[in-house]
Formats: C-alpha cells, sequence, structure tokens
C-alpha cells in the first residue's frame, strides 16, 4: 500500500512538473505572439542607444509599405494618412539617428548645419502636411500624395544611405 502511494506521488509531481512546463510554454508562446516584450526591448534599446541600423531600417521598411499601401486606397483621407506617416518615418529616423528637434522644422534646420542640401523642398512638404492637419477641408489628389511620399522616402533613402 505505501509504495502505490509513493508511485502515486511521483506520478503527480512528474505530472504536475510536465504540465507546468507545457503551460509556461504556452506563456511564452502567446508572449512572443503578442510581442508584449519587443515593444519594451525596443524602447530600453532605443534609449540606451543600441539598435543597430539595420534594425532602423527593416523597422523603416515596413512602415513605408503600410504607408504606400494607403495610397492604394480610393479614399483621399488615406492619401492625407501617408502624407502625415510619411513625413513621421522620417522624422523619428532623424531623432534615432541622432538630429534633435522639437519638431521636423527644427531638424531640418539642424540639416542644414550638417551641409544637406535641397531641403526648400523639404519645408515645401512639411507647409503641406501642416495645412492638411490645419484645414480639414484640404484637398489632396492622389498624384500630389504619390509625389509627396515618393519625396520622403527619396529623402528618407539618401540619409540611410549617408549613415552606411
Amino acid at each position: 500500500m505505501r509504495d502505490k502511494i509513493i508511485n502515486l506521488f511521483i506520478f503527480c509531481r512528474i505530472s504536475g512538473l510536465l504540465l507546468s512546463l507545457f503551460f509556461l510554454g504556452g506563456i511564452i508562446y502567446y508572449f512572443r505572439k503578442l510581442k508584449i516584450f519587443s515593444h519594451w526591448r525596443e524602447r530600453w534599446r532605443r534609449k540606451w542607444g543600441l539598435s543597430s541600423l539595420s534594425d532602423l531600417f527593416s523597422r523603416s521598411n515596413k512602415q513605408w509599405k503600410k504607408t504606400e499601401s494607403l495610397l492604394e486606397e480610393p479614399y483621399q483621407a488615406s492619401w492625407k494618412l501617408a502624407v502625415l506617416q510619411a513625413e513621421g518615418i522620417v522624422e523619428r529616423t532623424l531623432k534615432q539617428i541622432g538630429f534633435q528637434g522639437n519638431n521636423f522644422s527644427q531638424q531640418i534646420q539642424e540639416l542644414q548645419k550638417q551641409g544637406y542640401r535641397h531641403l526648400d523642398i523639404l519645408s515645401e512638404l512639411h507647409q503641406k502636411k501642416e495645412k492638411i492637419l490645419k484645414d480639414k477641408n484640404f484637398s489632396l489628389s492622389l498624384a500630389q500624395a504619390k509625389e509627396t511620399v515618393a519625396v520622403y522616402k527619396a529623402f528618407w533613402k539618401e540619409v540611410i544611405d549617408s549613415l552606411g
């Protein structure tokens, strides 16, 4: 009788251990799938300046794909959002590589000090973005939106290429 109780106790311990490992694996799987810890890790890496250029490039590429997919939609609001996102990508990239400024205009001034040229085009595009934000009746054609996003992306590529 005592051997049966000991065997049952050992069986319960092993079963409990296996179930614990199974559920722990499930928790880890869903945490990774939900990207809970990756957000914290990215924030920590950015805070300490450990983000590499390849991380920045891959993250921004994903954002560019989302932005360009907005241009394929038939809605003017999507085109406006694409323009806003394009400037946002460029602004975040500039901040992450060290161009400080409270807004995009200050970053453009910092870029001029560094020797970048033809920044007047970016200033015009920034003004267009400000009009989109301030005037809800601002009209933006698909061609204008595509051109604006293309200019922002070309400038972004120029900045990334100058780093590598």
